[in-house]
């Protein structure tokens, strides 16, 4: 049988490759990395977060803003007083002339207190706020909850005061939502709308990285073992066929468990660092954004964790399988193709432009993998890439986590890969064994056809 001794090749490469120390370390290195990206991703925020909340709105009874000199330049009488109560902050109406030395007392002081200036500008109401610096203990968080609270009830005392009547007044104040979407499909938010565009953008550089740095690998392991004569050697106890299938079977058992290793990795430094990350502080992030400080409800924080769980509605086992299936049976094809430039060459000067052919359609199809993801919405690039062989492996599994397909798409889209490979190893059944014994000038895709007739 031509193909015998191929898992004695298999086991010995591998073996051979993993024990390697560029392996080891180049594993641990990026495991590592990816690691503390994945912690950093998830803590950084919350630095953010306390630095720039240096306090969320405290509780009323500990509220830290006691005094508000107010400086109306309007011709609006607005009264805040009522709205102010449930603060117990007091008013105190200053001029502008007044206002400036405030401004100047309030960076040394002690007292609890901020300044709110109001003025028109280009027919635009402008609120300048500044709290009391010093000793005062006045929070940023407070003075916001302060200033929010006088921005909502002048614009609903410039409404009333313009003539509008009081039952219309809620309607006028909730603003206007808006929702764009195609007919008979559900309106999708923007946190879905960024995932379905960043997430596969990501999927395809990293699965590119690993299937086409590792197919090339096997390119050069089989241009070493030519241009030094090992492989004659080799040839003596075992078929060609059976050397490049073991080879090109054990380096994608290799890179299959790196990318396995590296993806834990980033994983657990997630997991590690959960206690102290973003999801510890997620309603005082919503609440930041949405000037909900003094309520903390948290209802936009479940709504982003709804869109995330929704955006991954597909991920689940089979997810994992069809990842798994499209990452070995991408690597098998390009692979191949290593495998045969490999071989074409005598002398490891020519196998960068025996290699070049295969680079071309490696980034021809990252790259009809990777464009369509730039916007979230279905078009007919990305329906070709999850189809055309050089394509799918880098966008099929990302697609189907975030339900762009169903499971017969993605079976179908496998079992187009599968005849691609197929045929690439029928092809490398017919002229390997001719190629690998070649010696002298590179053989050309022309020449390699002609070996197959």
């Amino acid at each position: 049988m031509k193909t015998k001794g191929w898992k004695e090749v298999l086991a010995f490469t591998f073996i051979q490759q993993v024990k390697t120390k560029s392996f080891i370390i180049s594993t641990i290195v990026i495991a590592l990395i990816v690691a503390l990206m994945a912690a950093t991703a998830n803590i950084l925020p919350t630095f953010f977060l306390d630095s720039s909340l240096s306090g969320e709105a405290s509780p009323l009874d500990s509220f830290t803003v006691r005094t508000l000199y107010l400086d109306n330049e309007t011709e609006y009488a607005f009264d805040f007083t009522e709205a102010l109560k449930p603060m117990a902050v007091t008013i105190k109406p200053v001029t502008a002339a007044e206002a400036d030395a405030k401004a100047k007392e309030l960076t040394d002081t002690a007292e609890q207190a901020m300044l709110t200036r109001i003025t028109v500008v280009d027919d635009m109401f402008s609120i300048d706020s500044q709290y009391a610096g010093g000793d005062s203990g006045v929070t940023k968080g407070d003075c916001d909850a302060v200033t929010q609270t006088v921005s909502g009830e002048m614009h609903a005392q410039f409404l009333l005061l313009s003539g509008l009547p009081q039952d219309k007044l809620a309607t006028a104040l909730s603003g206007v939502s808006v929702t764009v979407s195609c007919a008979g499909e559900e309106p999708e938010s923007m946190v879905s709308s960024v995932i379905k565009s960043v997430v596969p953008m990501l999927s395809s550089i990293v699965l590119f990285i690993f299937i086409f740095s590792y197919s090339q690998l096997v390119a050069q392991s089989v241009a070493i073992e030519k241009s030094s004569r090992i492989v004659e050697y080799l040839l003596t106890s075992i078929k060609p066929l059976a050397l490049i299938i073991g080879k090109v079977i054990a380096m994608c058992l290799v890179s299959l468990m790196q990318f396995i290793i590296i993806g834990l990795g980033g994983g657990l430094g997630f997991l590690i660092s959960m206690p102290f990350g973003i999801f510890t502080k997620i309603d005082k992030l919503v609440e930041a954004a949405g000037g909900a400080a003094l309520t903390g409800n948290g209802l936009e924080a479940q709504g982003i964790l709804g869109d995330i769980t929704k955006a991954f509605s597909n991920v689940d086992a089979m997810a994992l399988v069809i990842m798994i299936l499209t990452f070995v049976f991408g690597f098998l094809l390009f692979a191949g193709m290593a495998g045969i430039a490999g071989a074409s060459v005598s002398k490891m000067e020519d196998l960068a432009s025996a290699i070049q052919p295969l680079s071309i359609i490696g980034v021809l199809g990252f790259y009809l993998a990777y464009f369509p993801q730039v916007t979230p919405e279905e078009n007919s690039m990305a329906v070709v890439a999850r189809y055309v062989p050089i394509s799918s492996p880098f966008i099929l599994p990302s697609d189907y986590m975030l339900g762009k397909i169903g499971l017969p798409e993605a079976l179908l889209s496998i079992a187009i890969l599968i005849a691609a490979d197929i045929g690439i190893m029928v092809l490398v059944a017919k002229v390997y064994e001719n190629i690998i014994v070649h010696t002298g000038s590179r053989l050309k895709l022309g020449d390699m056809l002609k070996m197959s007739k």
